[in-house]
């Protein structure tokens, strides 16, 4: 969401509110049941935020590591 066009997503988001469902299932975020202003709110805050960064690969290894059995003795 850090790529969009923001007039574009504006225009989605006007047109979302004029459907005004009354839940929002979507891939990220819990269900909004009876939210659509809050919903709405904080997706219009993602594409000012900082984007999420990973791990690089060894950060993800070492972090793995923590997650493998110890060997029986």
């Amino acid at each position: 969401m850090h790529n969009i066009d923001p007039a574009l997503f504006e225009r989605t988001m006007a047109l979302l509110r004029e459907f005004n469902p009354s839940a929002i299932f979507s891939t990220h975020l819990p269900p909004a049941v009876g939210r659509l202003d809050e919903f709405l709110d904080t997706a219009r805050r993602v594409p000012s935020t900082a984007p999420f960064v990973g791990p690089d690969q060894a950060a993800l290894e070492h972090l793995l590591s923590q997650f493998e059995p110890e060997p029986a003795r």
